[in-house]
């Protein structure tokens, strides 16, 4: 039996994740808790749009050790009155 062994241990440090997350300029990562389990990172909470669903995703892929990914992230998107108003008189 032959075993192969990874020299570099697939540990994912969740504070580099929120750290980086810190950093996107387009994402309040107050909305946004990360877990780690082994190699899978899990992300939960809201977020505003799909782009800062996906910048979440991105940054979690590029961490060192990541092999699964489990984006939870909800998009809700805000919309103002005024919006809302004039949306509703076009119908």
């Amino acid at each position: 039996k032959i075993t192969i062994k990874s020299e570099t241990a697939n540990t994912i440090e969740k504070e580099l994740i929120e750290k980086q997350l810190n950093h996107s300029w387009t994402l309040n990562p107050d909305n946004i808790s990360v877990k780690v389990e082994g190699t899978t990172v899990i992300l939960n909470g809201t977020v505003g749009s799909l782009y800062q669903k996906e910048e979440a995703a991105r940054i979690a892929w590029n961490t060192p050790g990541n092999w699964v990914l489990e984006n939870n992230l909800l998009v809700e998107y805000k919309f103002s009155d005024s919006f809302l108003y004039s949306f509703s008189s076009l119908n």
